[in-house]
């Protein structure tokens, strides 16, 4: 079956329910990571430090009546059709991935379409190589639109979480938006408030590698910088 280019409206409702569902979790376990006493690793171990607050957060979800399965660490993405074993893409593992069965579906392969979210550091470089807040788009939101990761595949949103432990927000938000323009410049900047954590903002764009085209980029990022220990 081909696959469609742009996702029916009774779909893209019952998705929206799914991806507020989603942002309200992140959100919730990221304000306890701000308010923690210490946060230290790189973003792989703060995002390992992640997991128990997300999994509080859904059981107190829970226990008011609302499901949500919490979402799964650095999960495999599952090849849904026989052409994508052995695909490069089936190796990358974002950093979250949120189950979601599509009650519309009319193959195998659109039944089961995760919420893919990927987390960075935000802010100075740690060495002369590693740019954290360049990293955060040619790492992070380019992999929602490459062959090789094919992050948000067959889902039309996807997450990015900015773990920020250094610099001024508006100093992150600069420097984040000029890699994208010099990166990425058929993307959108990013426009933060900065005002409740975590700070929220998105941007919609056409994807040219991964489906479907018409995709929105959720972004929340937490304020780390009085708790991260760098030791």
């Amino acid at each position: 079956m081909a696959r469609r280019k742009y996702p029916l409206p009774e779909y893209l409702l019952i998705w929206g329910r799914h991806e507020d569902l989603y942002r309200r979790v992140f959100s919730l376990a990221l304000r306890s990571l701000h308010e923690a006493t210490s946060v230290s690793g790189n973003e792989d171990h703060i995002s390992e430090q992640l997991c128990p607050l997300l999994a509080r957060v859904c059981f107190r979800l829970g226990q008011n009546g609302i499901d949500v399965h919490p979402p799964q660490w650095e999960k495999p993405q599952q090849p849904q059709t026989e052409s994508e074993v052995g695909e490069k893409h089936i190796a990358k593992r974002p950093d979250f991935a949120c189950s979601f069965l599509n009650p519309l579906a009319k193959s195998p392969e659109e039944y089961s379409v995760p919420f893919h979210v990927e987390c960075k550091l935000l802010g100075d470089p740690t060495s002369r190589t590693w740019v954290l807040n360049r990293n955060y788009v040619t790492r992070g939101i380019a992999r929602f639109d490459l062959q090789s990761h094919k992050y948000g595949n067959r889902a039309p949103s996807g997450m990015m979480v900015g773990y920020m432990i250094s610099m001024t927000p508006e100093e992150v938000q600069a420097q984040v938006n000029a890699c994208i323009g010099e990166e990425l410049p058929g993307i959108p900047q990013l426009a933060f408030t900065f005002s409740d954590v975590p700070w929220q903002s998105q941007h919609r764009f056409a994807r040219r590698h991964v489906m479907p085209t018409p995709f929105t980029l959720i972004h929340l990022w937490v304020d780390l910088r009085k708790n991260y220990d760098r030791n």
